[in-house]
C-alpha cells in the first residue's frame, strides 16, 4: 500500500487565516493551480489525482481545508514532484513560473458567467456575510489566545529556570543521526467548523518524545531549541505548527523521531517539574482562563459553522451554473495527462 498522510497547509488561528502554501510548492518541481468558483469540483479532482498517484505505489500527501475540513486544499506527491493545489481566496496563489513550472487549470471554464451575473447581488451579499463570519471568528479566537497567554505566564513562573533548561538540554540529546534535508512546515491540528480537529498519524514516527504538559503550557520554549539544533546540523526536519499561534510549534519530526505535546501510544514521556505550590496557589486564575478560553473557542467555532452554512448557500449558485458535461471532459483530460 502506498503511504498516504493528512495535514492542514493552513489554519483559522488568532491572527487571522495563516497558511504554508508557499512551504509546499517549494516541496514540488511542478505545480498545478485550479483556479474556479466554490463547489466547481476541485476538491473531487485532487482527491483523484491523489489516488491517481497512490495506484502507482507513490506517497502522497492529501492537506484539508480548514475552512471545509472534508475538502481538499492540496495534493503533494514528492516522489514525482508534482503538486496541486487550490489558488482561491483565501489562499490566492499564481503561477511564479507560467509554462515551464506552474500551471492553471481554470475550471471556472465551464461556468455560465450570464446566469451567475444574474445573480450577482445574491453572490455578493453571501460573500460579505461569510467574511464576516470568518472576522466574528478570528475576534473570538485572539479572545481565547489572551486567556491561554494568561495561563501560560502562570506556568512559566511556576518551572523553575534550571529544571527548564534541563528538560530542554534532555530534549535536544535525543535528536536523531537523520539525513541531511531542508525543512516543511503545516499545520497537524486545525480549527474549524467541526471542531478542533487533529490530524496526528502524519506526526508520528518510529521513536516518539511526548511533553505531557497541562493546557496553557508553552510547549514552544522546550520545543523551539531541539528545532533550532536540527536546523543547525542541517537535518531533515518538520514543524507543525499550533493551531492558535502559527508561531509556535505544537509538534516536531526530525529524521526518524517525533517530538509532540500529544500523548500518543508507545511514546516515551516527559514531564516538565513545575512547582506544585505555586500552581495550587494559581488555581482559580487557572481554571478561570480555562473556562473562558474554552467559551471563546466555541464561539469561534460557532461562527465558523455559520460560514460554512453561507458557503453552502453560495455553491448552489455556482453548481446550477455548471456545464459538468464540460467539466467532466476537463477533469479526464487532465487526469489522462498525468504521468
Amino acid at each position: 500500500m502506498a503511504r498516504t498522510w493528512h495535514l492542514f497547509p493552513g489554519g483559522n488561528t488568532a491572527a487571522g487565516f495563516v497558511g504554508f502554501f508557499e512551504d509546499l510548492r517549494r516541496q514540488a518541481e511542478r505545480t498545478v493551480i485550479l483556479k474556479g468558483g466554490p463547489g466547481v469540483g476541485k476538491s473531487t479532482l485532487m482527491g483523484k489525482v491523489g489516488k491517481h498517484y497512490e495506484k502507482r505505489g507513490l506517497a502522497v500527501g492529501y492537506y484539508h481545508c480548514s475552512g471545509d475540513p472534508d475538502s481538499l486544499d492540496a495534493v503533494l506527491v514528492p516522489e514525482a514532484g508534482f503538486l496541486i493545489l487550490d489558488g482561491t481566496a483565501p489562499h490566492i496563489v499564481d503561477p511564479v513560473a507560467p509554462g515551464a513550472k506552474d500551471g492553471i487549470l481554470n475550471l471556472g471554464a465551464c461556468l455560465d458567467e450570464e446566469a451567475l451575473a444574474a445573480q450577482a447581488g445574491e453572490i455578493t451579499a453571501l460573500n460579505q456575510e461569510i467574511s464576516a463570519c470568518y472576522a466574528q471568528a478570528y475576534r473570538y479566537l485572539k479572545a481565547a489566545q489572551s486567556l491561554w497567554l494568561d495561563a501560560a505566564a502562570v506556568y512559566d513562573s511556576a518551572l523553575p529556570e534550571n529544571k527548564k533548561k534541563t528538560l530542554q538540554r534532555e530534549w535536544v540529546s535525543l535528536l536523531p543521526a537523520a539525513q541531511p534535508g531542508g525543512e516543511t512546515h503545516a499545520f497537524a491540528q486545525a480549527v474549524t467548523w467541526k471542531g478542533v480537529l487533529q490530524q496526528l498519524e502524519a506526526v508520528m514516527a518510529e521513536t516518539t518524545y511526548c511533553l505531557d504538559a497541562p493546557w496553557g503550557f508553552d510547549a514552544d520554549c522546550i520545543l523551539r531549541p531541539v528545532w533550532e539544533a536540527a536546523e543547525r546540523r542541517g537535518l531533515a526536519r518538520a514543524a507543525y505548527h499550533d493551531p492558535l499561534d502559527a508561531g509556535r510549534l505544537a509538534h516536531l519530526t526530525v529524521g526518524g523521531a517525533s517530538f509532540t505535546t500529544a500523548v500518543l501510544t508507545d511514546a516515551t514521556v516527559f514531564s516538565p517539574a513545575f512547582d506544585a505550590g505555586a500552581l495550587r496557589r494559581e488555581g482559580s486564575r487557572l481554571a478561570f482562563d480555562r473556562a473562558a478560553f474554552d467559551l471563546m473557542r466555541n464561539q469561534a467555532i460557532e461562527a465558523l459553522a455559520q460560514a460554512k452554512t453561507r458557503h453552502d448557500a453560495l455553491e448552489r449558485f455556482y453548481i446550477d451554473a455548471m456545464d459538468y458535461g464540460r467539466l467532466d471532459e476537463i477533469k479526464e483530460a487532465f487526469l489522462r495527462s498525468l504521468p
